[in-house]
């Protein structure tokens, strides 16, 4: 990356990959520059344009900076109302979470830099350019103590900040695509960990308004997202075996100015002193990753007379009852990322207000149903001691798992499902001793449960060893920081509150362009998917199961689905005491054996495996027509488990998120508890589910568009055994169907509300003597009942079959179908991109000829220049279209009634103006038709006809 700076008038050049950006202050009337410094109350306003090679090679206007390196563009700055251009000046490498083996060598598919010093360079005054042309302490100093960013300079080299240009560095793990996408980035970009928020959002704003093309010349340096707290990964050889050990501490920038603080929550449910640390080790075979929270007692309290020789005091400033609404919000956003949460309490209770905030505390967690362990142990004895804190907090463990990836056979094997919560007051010491120690557990247990991965003794060391590290870096920055708290806090201000607005005529002009033209390149169209889902009672089958996933009425080339979602239940059989969820080899058995299916039925068809996922014996696998995988995008997983009070996952659901196009889909799977007595634990497992299942950005099921549901729901049928089989026997399904409890719950609101489910016209597919046709002659004689059912759920789907494969008999099961037909609106970016090209061009040849001056107001008044494109039979828009794009603008509402003298679709106050392509010369109007243009005539009448000749 290269830094030019130009004069008359002054802008910035960022150069990198062959593309030029230019930020400069715009021009305002009477040819001078805005002067930013005289309106520092309003938000000022930034022109960026790329510009050509050829331009920039001006050397009478362009002089590069060449005394740094440039390693990432973090943004731009506005200081009292001063707009800095902020660059990362000085880098170093400190982590590789991920890697692969070539020839016995490590090599990183993903690298971590720390940032060490950044620069601003000011868009507004030249007075500081002479200080970065040159390195030398005293011009170092100057900017630091001078520039009017320079406090900005100093926090930003502290040593705590980092970034990556290979993947998103603000999420866990198990929240990663296996492969980069800056577009993937940006739209999951977890903002709470991004500490230039500020600087950079109306970058990314600007970029998605510019045509795709264009997007391609930009490369990743000018979208930099820095994190703040801890990153470092370490590498660990014995003999032939390599590993790496990885620490990252995230701290949260939520509570912006309080964000290293003594203080509680607010009333959004956001806590000072966030963090989010993660651990993960790395073999040649596997990664594997746990994630644990920490934060201030999320409580509304503050410190008093905090002057050493009297000590902190602390003080609730409001009671239990009040801080409830505040304290459920920050447990529902931690839901909404990890899962469950279970608190560790590390505040001692030493004093009446630390005994007044504990039981408050108390109060709170057993209202929101949340669990609480207080642990009161000093970090010494904690660490002598382990065991102790370990089987207070050994149920938590296992239930909330742990993440593992298979990376030879490419599948994941444990997902982490919850998270512990820890809570300290003004100890970094405590809040970290304990989170190594739960640590070092679970990747104990983990490993000890992962073939050839064996816990060394080094290994050990070495993860003991972060871990010091990162509490002598987060004690260094929260002593720190809480030393001189007002003078951070209002750092900290400057940093969050810095706003500027970029202006990009051009590119908002095109944007305004394609809103109005939206129907050209979108429309909608059916697609078809299959839903199938299937207990198989632990079991590989030789079966052929075509019956069960290309029915009849799926059987041929027009009707056969583009997409194929498919649900499985009991693949193997788990007991409790695991912290990973999965076998890996069934579920390739599975893969390879649906991919044979499909890729065999002979229809003119291709599939894919898009997607998959196993939480214990619950497989979900997604299966896309390769003419159709394009339109699929976003895609994500979520799991949780249910079994056993959340422990295990012998029971749970796994759901999968995509878009189709522009349209939401939400595919899910579920094992709910048995029994015929358990109703109400069937339902409270599908309220866990729907409460605890979240995607990118929070997005929960019902968000979506379309959802399906599918799975063993073990729900009953309330009926004596030998009436229910003697209805079977009869086909009176309809009166069995009364007594279904998931038809009951259905009914009275209970579970699945506003989910439908099509008429059951074949038998109960639960429980069958396995490999025969016989309903259950064991001891338990359990009563027949269709325990295996599809639920759908959104206006754009309709149900076209729904049946069950009678004749494959190797469960005690039968696998059940359904096919839907799906509306859905369809985005052609080809043609998109054609549009917003030859708009470009004609804007281009309408300012070829301009002056600066002239183009700039052209550009600023985007309905003037539509007009003037309009006059060149550019702009064809439908009434109807107009209509919706001027309701959206104005938030629904519809422009007010036109009359003779202004017309809503004209704008601008023009005359209505209709243009007919008639020969006046020889045609006049029909003087046959009747006066009222709307009046029928059956199409008998032509409008013109010829003139008679005299």
């Amino acid at each position: 990356m290269r830094l030019f700076i130009g004069r008359n008038p002054r802008s910035i050049v960022i150069s990198s990959n062959g593309y030029n950006l230019s930020f400069q202050i715009p021009s305002v009337p009477g040819g001078g520059q805005q002067q930013s410094t005289q309106q520092s109350s309003k938000t000022p306003v930034v022109a960026i344009r790329s510009i050509t090679d050829d331009e920039l090679g001006d050397l009478a206007r362009y002089v590069e900076v060449k005394s740094r390196i440039h390693h990432g563009l973090l943004g731009l700055v506005s200081i009292n109302g001063d707009v800095s251009v902020a660059l990362i000046t000085g880098v170093q490498k400190v982590g590789f979470p991920r890697w692969t083996l070539q020839n016995g060598q490590l090599n990183p598919s993903e690298n971590v830099f720390k940032v060490l010093d950044v620069d601003f360079h000011s868009l507004d005054l030249p007075i500081y350019d002479h200080l970065h042309f040159e390195i030398t302490e005293q011009n170092y100093e100057k900017l630091v103590h001078e520039h009017p960013c320079g406090f900005l300079k100093k926090l930003f080299s502290d040593g705590t900040f980092y970034y990556s240009r290979d993947f998103d560095i603000s999420n866990v793990l198990k929240n990663h695509g296996l492969s980069h996408s800056l577009d993937y980035t940006i739209d999951n970009q977890d903002m709470n960990y991004i500490w230039n928020s500020s600087f950079v959002s109306e970058i990314i704003n600007w970029r998605s308004r510019i045509p795709a093309q264009e997007k391609e010349l930009i490369g990743d340096e000018f979208f930099t997202f820095l994190i703040r707290g801890f990153y470092k990964t370490a590498v660990v050889e014995e003999a032939d075996v390599v590993s790496t050990v990885t620490l990252i501490t995230r701290i949260s920038a939520e509570s912006k100015q309080q964000s290293l603080e003594l203080v509680g929550i607010d009333e959004q449910g956001r806590v000072s002193d966030f963090m989010e640390t993660e651990i993960i080790v790395t073999t040649e075979n596997y990664i594997f990753s746990y994630t644990q929270v920490s934060g201030n007692v999320p409580l509304f309290w503050e410190v008093v007379d905090g002057q050493l020789l009297h000590g902190r005091k602390l003080k609730l400033t409001k009671s239990a009852e009040q801080s409830q609404a505040a304290f459920d919000r920050h447990f529902d956003n931690l839901a909404s990322k990890y899962g469950m949460a279970s608190v560790v309490n590390l505040v001692k209770s030493r004093s009446e207000a630390q005994e007044s905030m504990a039981r408050a505390y108390k109060s709170c967690a057993a209202a929101k149903g949340v669990k609480l362990t207080n642990v009161e142990l000093g970090s010494g004895f904690l660490s002598k001691t382990p065991h102790k804190l370990l089987y207070m907090l050994k149920q938590d463990l296992y239930e909330f798992g742990a993440f593992a990836y298979d990376k030879k056979r490419g599948i994941y094997i444990g997902k982490q499902t919850g998270v512990l919560r820890v809570s300290c007051y003004d100890s970094v010491d405590r809040t970290t001793t304990v989170e190594r120690l739960v640590s070092r557990e679970v990747l104990e247990l983990t490993t000890g449960e992962l073939s050839g991965v064996e816990i060394t003794s080094l290994l050990i060391k070495t993860h003991d060893r972060l871990w010091s590290e990162n509490n002598y870096w987060l004690e260094t920055t929260y002593s720190k920081n809480n030393k001189n708290s007002s003078k951070y806090r209002k750092v900290y201000g400057k940093l969050f509150n810095s706003r500027v607005k970029i202006h990009d005529p051009l590119h908002s002009t095109i944007s305004q362009y394609l809103r109005l033209r939206k129907e050209s390149y979108t429309y909608e169209r059916d697609i078809t998917i299959f839903a199938g889902t299937f207990n198989i009672g632990g079991k590989l089958p030789s079966d052929d199961i075509r019956e069960w996933i290309c029915p009849e009425e799926i059987n041929n080339d027009a009707s056969f689905p583009d997409i194929f979602v498919i649900g499985l239940e009991e693949m193997v059989e788990l007991t409790p005491g695991h912290i990973l969820s999965t076998d890996p080899y069934v579920k390739q058995y599975w893969e390879k054996k649906m991919l044979s299916v499909l890729n065999n039925a002979k229809v003119d068809k291709n599939y894919g495996c898009v997607w998959s996922s196993q939480l214990g014996g619950v497989l979900l696998m997604l299966f896309v027509c390769e003419s159709e995988y394009p339109k699929v995008k976003h895609v994500e997983g979520d799991m949780k488990k249910t079994g056993f009070g959340g422990m295990t996952s012998n029971k749970g659901a796994v759901a999968v998120s995509f878009k189709y196009s522009a349209t939401k889909f939400c595919l899910l799977v579920s094992h709910l508890a048995a029994g015929l007595e358990n109703v109400e634990q069937r339902h409270n497992d599908y309220k866990t589910i729907v409460k605890n299942i979240r995607f990118s950005r929070g997005l929960r099921i019902k968000d979506h568009d379309v959802i399906i549901w599918m799975g063993d729901f073990n729900y009953r049928i309330l009926m004596p055994n030998d009436d229910v089989r003697k209805m079977i026997a009869a086909g009176e399904y309809a009166k069995l169907l009364e007594k279904d409890q998931l038809n009951q719950q259905m009914i009275a609101g209970e579970a699945f509300p506003y989910y439908h489910e099509m008429e059951i016209n074949f038998p109960p597919t639960y429980k069958f003597d396995p490999g025969t046709k016989t309903y259950d002659t064991s001891e338990k004689m359990r009563i027949p009942a269709w325990t295996d059912r599809i639920l759908s759920r959104g206006s754009s789907l309709k149900q076209l079959t729904y049946g069950c494969a009678e004749n494959i008999l190797f469960s005690d099961h039968r696998p059940v179908y359904a096919t839907f037909l799906a509306r859905v609106t369809v985005l052609d970016e080809q043609e998109k991109a054609v549009i917003a090209a030859d708009i470009y061009q004609r804007i281009a040849r309408k300012l070829a000829n301009s002056s600066e001056k002239d183009k700039l107001a052209l550009l600023s008044d985007s309905n003037l220049l539509l007009d003037s494109l309009e006059e060149d039979g550019v702009r064809n828009l439908s009434t109807q279209s107009q209509v919706a794009a001027l309701a959206q603008n104005r938030g629904g509402r519809l422009p007010a009634p036109s009359s003779d003298f202004k017309k809503w679709w004209i704008g601008n106050g023009k005359q209505v103006k209709v243009v007919l392509d008639v020969d006046t010369q020889n045609y006049i109007i029909n003087p046959e038709r009747d006066v009222n243009p709307f009046s029928e005539d059956n199409g008998e009448l032509s409008l013109f006809v010829p003139r008679e000749t005299t």
